[in-house]
């Protein structure tokens, strides 16, 4: 009976890291990444866009963290026309930049092969368009103006400290009170669609 017991107490005491190993979870991580943003402008009637990102997360246990994130963006727009009162205006390529600045939970199902997360972000966004040409002598800016994103992606994991981020998908919301050529506002917010990949260190 004795060594039943003794058995029985080994296999436990054996199991005991695995066990905390399969609790284990990285208290900080820094992704980078490669974007696109499928941006919809009204005056623009939807633009591409590409660029990078860089995040920062910190995990309060296995499953839930705060993440924060900057995006950066940049595409050419036009040459393209519109009518108003009446009047067909011809616009010339202009420069167009996308930036934000984003804060929230993000809600992780942590694996040895894969992560997958989700989360709800919210922040600030800035949007501006330029005529490099200088037919126009165009230029109109928004100042920093509500953003948010809801999405969620994956990570494969090559090791601890390494991950892959094939994919990270999230609609983003953004107040964008662009100004067309003669001064009238464009519209009051975008809806758009953006697409990450990258890689993650994680500590």
């Amino acid at each position: 009976m004795r060594k039943v017991i003794f058995a029985f107490v080994f296999v436990v005491l054996a199991s005991i890291p695995a066990l905390a190993q399969d609790d284990e979870f990285p208290k900080f991580e820094l992704a980078g990444t490669a974007s696109m943003l499928v941006m919809d402008v009204d005056v623009l009637e939807g633009e591409t866009m590409w660029g990078y990102g860089i995040a920062g997360q910190y995990n309060a246990n296995k499953w839930f963290g705060i993440v924060g994130e900057w995006n950066a963006v940049h595409g050419a727009s036009g040459p393209f026309s519109f009518q108003q009162n009446g009047r067909i205006y011809a616009v010339p390529e202009l420069d167009t930049r996308t930036r934000t600045l984003l804060f929230g939970p993000r809600f992780s199902y942590r694996t040895k092969p894969v992560t997958v997360f989700g989360h709800v972000l919210v922040g600030a966004g800035t949007n501006k368009l330029d005529d490099d040409l200088g037919e126009f002598n165009y230029e109109s800016f928004t100042q920093w103006q509500f953003a948010m994103a809801f999405g969620g992606g994956v990570d494969i994991n090559l090791g601890k400290h390494f991950a892959i981020r094939p994919g990270q998908f999230d609609y983003l919301y953004m107040d964008s009170e662009l100004q067309n050529l003669y001064g009238s506002s464009a519209q009051g917010s975008s809806n758009s669609f953006r697409y990450q990949l990258g890689a993650v260190i994680k500590f």
